[in-house]
């Protein structure tokens, strides 16, 4: 695929821009939030007061984790207004992007597709409060993803250092911020590539992580098949872990919602998303409405009931459903699952705030790297420890408040209240 030009089209937004600003709700008296989407964006803000300091930093940081945090708040804002949480967010650009454009701690070379998922929250945050540094940023991830390295299939490599690997987490963190941006920055013939690219990549990841004896997808495929962690034979890592299966089920809601409604290739996304649900909700457990940390292998010892991609799947289920991109039964699926989440993880605290529980802190393949680039740095060790086993999933440790859980939670809760579901329409949660 040709490169294409990347432009500065500051004028994009401008108009809808101001009409979004004038469109916010006005902020509301402070008072105890009528809505849990509310309720954990205000938790989270007393918890850590400045924006980018989330996490659990000790230092501001550019991460994919802050940007889907954050984009949720900013939905928070735009459906129920508050001044505090519009600076809150808009902290966070300010304190990462200098006027020059500038991204704090961020390299291009890395070519690491975590960089890139913050972008979606900067290039939401453009669409409604326009600033040309931002803008700037947004071009300068563009042509990360222009130049990323690939799969022969032509799919994006996770990172430079992980050569040759497809991540489900990479398809999220890379691919709808590059369809997102497409549909702000150029021309429908311009973008059309790009639209094209993103389907042909998710198709086959699909098809190259899929687990026919269990119809969910492995975490990661290497093409190479030479890492420690993948098969000889197919390359793939040996589990489906939960939240690797969210964030390509995420991917694609976000995929969806990004496309032009004219796009003719929409209905393939469709299909994909709708497998992908049929295949997921399977996998939901079926007294508490949740998912398992390893999700294929809910009855092994010592598996536990995982928040941040039970939270995916809520979020992504009513999503579709409530866009109309699916039938009516995934919004059921979906609501079981909300009320699960609420049952099993959430707990209000003491100082009134609320707290999301049973977060897998982190989980990944390798750091081992190549044998490539370990021929280059031959000083890289390789560390044997993340090996996709059973066992390694579940070594990692669970933790509250993780962010890659609050903002799928937050969104997810956005979904239920423009179904009419608010606070006082669950009984109070009693975890302590």
């Amino acid at each position: 695929m040709k490169k294409l030009k990347l432009m500065l089209a500051g004028a994009f937004v401008a108009t809808c821009c101001l009409a979004g600003n004038a469109a916010a709700p006005k902020a509301r008296a402070t008072e105890k939030p009528k809505h849990y989407s509310e309720w954990m964006t205000r938790s989270e803000m007393k918890r850590v007061p400045k924006s980018y300091m989330l996490d659990f930093s000790n230092r501001p940081k550019w991460s994919y984790v802050m940007g889907i945090e954050l984009e949720s708040m900013l939905d928070t804002y735009l459906r129920y207004g508050g001044e505090d949480i519009k600076n809150y967010c808009i902290e966070y650009t300010d304190t990462m992007i200098n006027p020059a454009g500038e991204i704090r701690g961020y390299k291009i070379k890395d070519y690491n597709l975590d960089n890139v998922r913050t972008g979606h929250f900067v290039t939401r945050m453009y669409e409604h409060f326009p600033e040309e540094k931002n803008l700037r940023a947004m071009n300068m991830l563009m042509l990360q993803l222009n130049d990323q390295p690939r799969t022969k299939e032509g799919v994006y490599w996770h990172k430079a250092i992980y050569a040759y690997q497809v991540w489900l987490d990479g398809i999220f963190m890379g691919l709808p911020y590059r369809v997102l941006t497409a549909t702000k920055l150029y021309s429908p013939e311009q973008a059309l590539p790009i639209y094209d690219d993103a389907v042909e990549q998710v198709k086959s990841t699909y098809d190259r992580t899929y687990d026919p004896k269990t119809g969910l997808n492995r975490h990661a495929w290497d093409e190479s098949r030479e890492m420690f962690w993948s098969d000889n034979e197919t390359g793939l890592s040996q589990h489906c872990w939960g939240r690797a299966q969210g964030w390509y089920t995420m991917a694609l809601v976000e995929l969806l919602d990004a496309l032009p409604a004219d796009y003719a290739r929409r209905g393939e996304v469709v299909e994909l998303l709708t497998r992908t649900f049929d295949n997921v909700i399977k996998w939901q457990d079926p007294k508490t409405g949740v998912w398992y940390q390893v999700m294929d292998s809910p009855d092994r010892d010592g598996n536990y009931l995982e928040s941040t991609a039970s939270a995916m799947f809520a979020y992504s289920l009513l999503k579709a459903a409530n866009k109309g991109w699916v039938d009516a039964k995934y919004r059921d699926a979906g609501i079981k699952a909300y009320k699960g989440i609420l049952d099993q993880f959430i707990r209000e605290e003491a100082d009134g705030t609320i707290s999301l529980t049973d977060c897998c802190s982190v989980a990944g393949l390798g750091p081992g790297v190549s044998p490539a680039v370990l021929a280059a740095a031959p000083k890289v060790k390789e560390n044997k420890r993340r090996d996709g086993s059973y066992a390694y999933y579940l070594s990692e440790k669970i933790r509250d408040n993780d962010a890659k859980g609050l903002g799928p939670f937050i969104w997810a809760s956005l979904e239920m209240e423009s179904l009419g579901y608010d606070v006082d329409s669950f009984k109070k949660n009693k975890k302590k």
